[in-house]
């Protein structure tokens, strides 16, 4: 093999590995765009159940304090997990111009303030929300009979539990896993760069 193919063989190698980054820069880049926006319309929603639950409030004025107390909680909960997650929002406004070093470091950074939300503050927010739905059932089913009231309780109870135990997993794996790809790729061409520099 001549001089000049071998030149030219590396050349082109190193035109794929270049263009490999962008594709995998491009992939994080869409990965973010669609968790800011999970993150946006999740936020949007837990917005309007606040709104939703402060008109059940006031339309149907709970007469017992642990109705009250029950409202309070589920408020805190969705306030506290609004304002966690809208932290991750604010990620990477600026990682634009930033080399794939200052990439790959920020999807890190955003992969532990996600892992936080996705733990602690998930966990706080269902002990909150589960707490709050039980103490503000306790007027209505005060009411109903012993066997509805069971039902009422088992119902919700296993509502709280399917998504606690079945869909919060599941939905935090899928994200980690993407995310976890991606910044594997990252690394791979941030060890790429290194050797050839």
């Amino acid at each position: 093999m001549s001089e000049t193919n071998f030149r030219d063989l590396w050349q082109s190698q190193k035109i794929n590995a270049d263009s490999n980054a962008e594709a995998i820069v491009t992939k994080a880049k869409q990965l973010q765009k669609k968790t800011r926006l999970q993150i946006i319309l999740g936020n949007l929603l837990l917005f309007v159940t606040m709104l939703f639950i402060i008109g059940i409030a006031i339309y149907f004025k709970p007469q017992m304090i642990t109705s009250k107390i029950g409202i309070i909680l589920v408020l805190a909960a969705i306030i506290m997990q609004i304002t966690a997650s809208s932290k991750l929002i604010v990620w990477n406004k600026s990682n634009a111009q930033k080399s794939n070093l200052d990439y790959l470091q920020q999807l890190v950074l955003f992969k532990k303030k996600q892992a936080f939300l996705q733990s602690t503050i998930m966990n706080i927010y269902f002990v909150l929300l589960g707490l709050g739905i039980v103490l503000y059932m306790i007027e209505y089913t005060i009411r109903m009979s012993t066997f509805a009231a069971i039902m009422t309780y088992g119902v919700t109870l296993a509502w709280i539990a399917l998504n606690w135990f079945y869909l919060r997993p599941k939905i935090i794996n899928k994200q980690q896993q993407k995310l976890n790809e991606v910044i594997s790729n990252l690394e791979s061409i941030n060890e790429q760069f290194l050797k050839e520099n």
